[in-house]
């Protein structure tokens, strides 16, 4: 009967054990956010390498007062939550990434640049931007893609 009581003990303080150590995959390994910095202005198109042709389709088509697009850096961000990365833009100001975590299939992000902030929303594996701050006869575009 002792021997009947101490294994149901043990087996259940070890079940105790896994479920306060274990944290699920995607919050231990965090996400990783790739952020493209695009200067779209109206002037002809030029043949600039550097876009994922779907990255320019996709460019063309939301953007469409736009002709020209030409990449001018590339960032690789990793978080976990609470996280922050920085990305220097071109016209001398910094963009402040923040990952606020996940709600549902939601992964909310928040974005600073100066004074203004903007909360952020996208489901991972989705191609989402950021526009309109003038630079250079055109706009900059913050192009996010957020993996898990």
């Amino acid at each position: 009967m002792k021997t009947n009581r101490r294994r149901l003990l043990s087996v259940a303080l070890g079940g105790l054990m896994m479920l306060l150590v274990s944290v699920p995959a995607g919050a231990a390994e965090g996400v990783r956010l790739k952020v493209s910095v695009v200067h779209a202005t109206k002037a002809p198109a030029v043949a600039k390498p550097g876009l994922k042709p779907t990255v320019l389709r996709s460019l063309k088509k939301t953007f469409a007062g736009y002709t020209s697009f030409q990449e001018v850096a590339k960032h690789k961000l990793k978080f976990t939550e609470g996280g922050k990365g920085s990305v220097k833009l071109p016209n001398g100001k910094t963009a402040v990434v923040s990952y606020k975590g996940k709600k549902g299939s939601q992964h909310l992000i928040n974005l600073g640049i100066g004074r203004v902030n903007v909360d952020l929303r996208s489901p991972a594996r989705r191609l989402f931007y950021q526009a309109g701050l003038k630079h250079n006869n055109g706009i900059l575009i913050l192009a996010f893609y957020l993996k898990e």
